[in-house]
């Protein structure tokens, strides 16, 4: 008898797999080898238990004012925002109590009193002014802010006015990368928030550890400590949470989502709708990416792609058709006003007929003497995420005489700087719904670029921006002051992207798919992963 089976009937399934690991250095299942992590990071004995999650990709931002880390993607409850992203995308009072609206343009906020931060520092305006003061520096984010926009009333009192008619300042707000960080502190360097969670450690591209804050101002989190450790590979996280070394692994791939109860007592963690899978066209690139100016080229794209066919086919259900970027949940009755476009490859090619693309003697398409052939760009937030709807597409692509080349980038990094210099046709993107504002996306990706502005926010637009029309709308949304204005003017400004321009193809609308042990109780998947919280998560056994 060896000494995993002596030890086995004393201890719980996570604590033997973590024995063995530490006699055997490494974990093989299924004849793949998933790496094992040191000591200190290990399951402890402590009241409340150790969650041990298996997240994706470290794609947290390093640099002074930009730095994302433990906000964003993977939000580990450090810190807290003004407000609070429910999962039925309504927004909820978080660190501040209320809000106002005072003309024209300026919101005043009644601040939460008895908050500290995680280094005692007490939570006060001063705090909303320099957090905000960091988002100003680095551009003025989505909320448009600048060093002016934040002013302090008194100790609970602050108010925000930012630079354009805006709003929706407050169904912006929820978003992580918005969060208030401790006064004269940089989270490139310490990590200070408000939240249920302090940070332990970080080692970057390998393990984020936080623990249950005793100081915390609201309901006190379940667990003791959570470990995320970054498994950039969807099925080394699997294995891992087959093998016992993880509790909870995030973005289950949807072609497989159906197995996952065959591999052991696990069950999958749903979201509703929150996310979206699709194509934005380069209407702006220079050659040899410009053919996507050509509208007949982009309509036909449109119909050339078997949506329904990647959503039952591809992805096993575990997602849905959608004619928008936008979750039905947040759009609401307005969703309706978007068409989309249906499955009719022979409707593309007589549009690529009539725009002069003949087809060649090889089945790719040429118009005086070009081949009709097109560079997609994968790797938002990650190429893994959308694996294996690439090349489905390509394949489409090619029945109806376009050559498509796949080019899958590394990070998000890689494929930020690439779309930067503009070197692409079509880009393949996961995104998400993460505020409460309707317009968020269409506004935060396609609105027209200030040329003077910060070249970094005008990336998007600067590629897929598709002009006066939808900016029109856009402000619309901007200045709207009840729900369903606001709803209907986003709807307008996805029937110009979708219906009339043709600059972004949705493909799904996506769940988020978490695969959970069973010794995981209370977790519920929030449809905007960014806003996922912990609090009411708990570990047995």
């Amino acid at each position: 008898m060896n000494d995993r089976e002596q030890l086995q009937p004393s201890v719980t399934r996570r604590r033997f797999v973590q024995l063995a690991g530490a006699t055997a250095g490494v974990a093989s299942l299924g004849g793949i080898i998933t790496r094992r992590y040191g000591a200190s990071v290990l399951a402890q004995d402590a009241p409340g238990g150790e969650l041990i999650v298996g997240a994706t990709a470290d794609a947290y931002r390093t640099e002074p004012n930009r730095a994302t880390i433990g906000m964003y993607a993977v939000n580990t409850n450090i810190f807290e925002s003004l407000v609070r992203l429910t999962p039925d995308y309504q927004v909820e009072p978080l660190l501040a109590e209320s809000w106002e609206f005072v003309e024209p343009n300026t919101f005043r906020f009644i601040l939460r009193q008895g908050v500290t931060f995680h280094d005692g520092t007490p939570f006060t305006a001063e705090a909303v002014k320099w957090s905000l003061n960091r988002i100003a520096l680095a551009g003025g984010g989505s909320i448009g802010v600048d060093e002016n926009s934040t002013q302090v009333i008194d100790d609970f009192t602050v108010e925000i006015t930012p630079i354009r008619p805006n709003r929706q300042l407050v169904q912006q707000l929820n978003h992580p990368v918005n969060s208030i960080v401790a006064p004269n502190s940089e989270p490139a360097e310490a990590r200070i928030g408000t939240g249920p969670f302090r940070e332990v450690e970080y080692a970057k591209e390998d393990r984020y550890v936080v623990e249950a804050y005793d100081g915390y101002w609201g309901d006190k989190p379940a667990l003791s400590r959570i470990t995320f450790r970054f498994i950039p590979d969807a099925t080394t996280r699997l294995l891992a949470l087959q093998s016992g070394e993880v509790d909870l692994v995030y973005e289950v791939p949807k072609e497989s989502a159906g197995e996952l109860e065959t591999l052991g007592d696990f069950t999958l963690g749903t979201s509703q709708v929150g996310a979206y899978e699709a194509l934005y066209v380069n209407i702006h690139g220079a050659e040899p990416y410009d053919i996507g100016q050509d509208r007949s080229v982009r309509e036909a794209l449109a119909h050339a792609i078997d949506k329904d066919a990647i959503v039952s086919g591809v992805w096993q259900g575990n997602a849905e058709p959608s004619q928008t970027m936008i979750p039905p949940a947040i759009l609401g009755p307005a969703a309706g006003g978007v068409q989309g476009t249906t499955f009719d490859p022979e409707r593309s090619k007589q549009l690529l007929d009539a725009a002069g693309w003949v087809p060649g003697d090889n089945g790719i398409r040429t118009k005086a003497g070009r081949e009709l052939k097109l560079t997609m760009i994968v790797g938002f937030p990650n190429a893994e995420i959308h694996k294996p709807m690439p090349e489905f597409v390509q394949a489409q692509l090619e029945d109806i005489g376009i050559a498509l080349e796949i080019v899958q980038t590394p990070d998000t990094a890689t494929y930020e700087a690439r779309l930067a210099t503009g070197e692409g046709d079509l880009w393949a993107e996961a995104g998400a719904q993460n505020d409460g504002n309707p317009c968020f996306l269409p506004d935060l990706l396609f609105y027209s670029p200030d040329p003077n502005g910060d070249p970094e926010s005008a990336m998007y637009g600067n590629a897929f921006a598709p002009g006066a029309a939808f900016d029109a709308h856009i402000e619309e949304c901007r200045s709207a002051t009840s729900t369903e204005a606001v709803q209907e003017a986003a709807a307008a400004a996805m029937r110009v992207l979708i219906d009339e321009e043709f600059v972004v193809i949705p493909l799904a609308g996506t769940y988020r798919l978490y695969g959970v042990a069973a010794n995981v109780q209370g977790f519920e998947a929030h449809p905007s992963g960014v806003n996922q919280r912990w609090t009411g998560v708990s570990v047995t056994g």
